[in-house]
């Protein structure tokens, strides 16, 4: 990915997402979960940035942190990522990139997103299904703010509490409709804040000359090859509900269902048929239906084998739909990952049992919206 501003901005903090290539896992043992860690906690002493929260999920990862003036988000990416991939290619006596991109970041407004962001991505591991109790999954910053950690960072969320558990206001913000909302704004990437915050990155980055305005009815600003969505947080949900009633106006009031994905929400209500390919062994391909109703996933033929719906993420990434699941039974997981472009689906499938990893390509051979 381009780089992002190297400038410093005062009252910021960045939400950081990183993916495997090709939906490849990051994470494969636990030793390779407890090595990110170990990074982490190694470049924070060392650039002295602060993290306020992380998750380590399979196939990619959260941060939120708060850069310093003399070490930017860039350099801090850059240093973990890199050491981490020298790492697990070592390890697995692989070659290449292990991370589709550099990283994909959101320039956030740090009050008053901050607690909302935090419980954002500690819900991670719940919200695609991997866990059904957020307190059983082991690698995440959850557990620091739940026990009440020593650490900086952990005081100042706490803080912010006014003597309420982190726990409790976690329970609570699972069930509103705003976390919800944060979410799908995050999936955009771009800058996050009042129109005062807004305004302030805008005039640092053009006091450094590094953005330059696109001209349009959207305001697009470039910065070193990175383009960034300028919203205001308090415009959303306005512009949410301006095309919702116009939608209703033009089509009297009768909901038009697209015949292909183009958005993020039309991916729900569709079944598509695909076939099957194995990659890291020799036999047949097989076909399989997936449906995505009402925020869940389902296989068709892994459901006979006992693999039950699971909740799935969803992200544009460019002019394609990427999502991802994970569904679990016993001691065997699936993981798969999807790229939607129209009307044409593909992706990765992992089946892993034990120690034993398989891996299968996929491709959609039908597509239909279900009512």
């Amino acid at each position: 990915m381009p780089r992002l501003p190297r400038v410093y901005i005062e009252g910021a903090i960045y939400y950081v997402t990183c993916r495997g290539i090709h939906g490849e896992e990051l994470f494969r043992e636990r030793k390779d979960y407890q090595m990110y860690l170990e990074l982490l906690e190694k470049y924070k002493r060392e650039y002295g940035f602060k993290l306020f929260a992380y998750v380590l999920l399979p196939h990619h990862l959260h941060l939120l942190i708060e850069p310093t003036k003399e070490i930017g988000i860039s350099e801090i990416m850059r240093s973990l990522n890199t050491a981490y991939s020298k790492y697990f290619n070592n390890r697995y006596n692989r070659r290449g990139h292990l991370f589709r991109e550099r990283f994909k970041a959101t320039i956030v407004e740090k009050q008053p997103y901050l607690l909302r962001l935090i419980t954002h991505i500690h819900l991670n591991p719940l919200r695609i299904g991997l866990v059904s109790d957020i307190q059983s999954y082991l690698y995440s910053s959850y557990h620091l703010y739940k026990e009440g950690g020593e650490g900086e960072e952990v005081k100042e969320v706490l803080s912010l509490l006014e003597g309420f558990s982190y726990e409790s206001y976690l329970k609570r913000i699972e069930r509103e409709e705003e976390i919800s909302d944060l979410h799908k704004r995050l999936q955009r990437g771009g800058i996050l804040g009042s129109k005062e915050f807004v305004k302030k990155v805008k005039e640092k980055l053009q006091s450094k000359g590094e953005f330059k305005e696109i001209e349009g009815s959207r305001k697009i600003y470039t910065s070193v090859g990175i383009a960034l969505l300028i919203v205001s947080a308090a415009s959303i949900l306005t512009v949410l509900k301006l095309k919702e009633e116009k939608g209703k106006i033009e089509g009297e009031n009768i909901k038009v269902l697209p015949l292909s994905i183009r958005e993020v929400k039309d991916l729900d209500n569709t079944e598509w048929g695909i076939k099957v390919t194995p990659l890291t062994y020799k036999g047949d391909s097989f076909t399989d239906t997936l449906t995505f109703k009402n925020g869940k996933f389902i296989s068709a033929k892994f459901f006979q084998q006992g693999f039950k719906s699971t909740n799935y993420s969803v992200a544009e990434e460019g002019n394609k739909i990427v999502w991802e699941t994970i569904q679990t039974k016993g001691n065997t997981s699936l993981s798969w990952r999807g790229e939607v472009e129209g009307d044409k689906m593909q992706g990765i499938l992992s089946l892993r049992s034990h120690n034993a990893t398989q891996d299968f390509s996929f491709m959609s051979v039908s597509f239909k919206r279900r009512r």
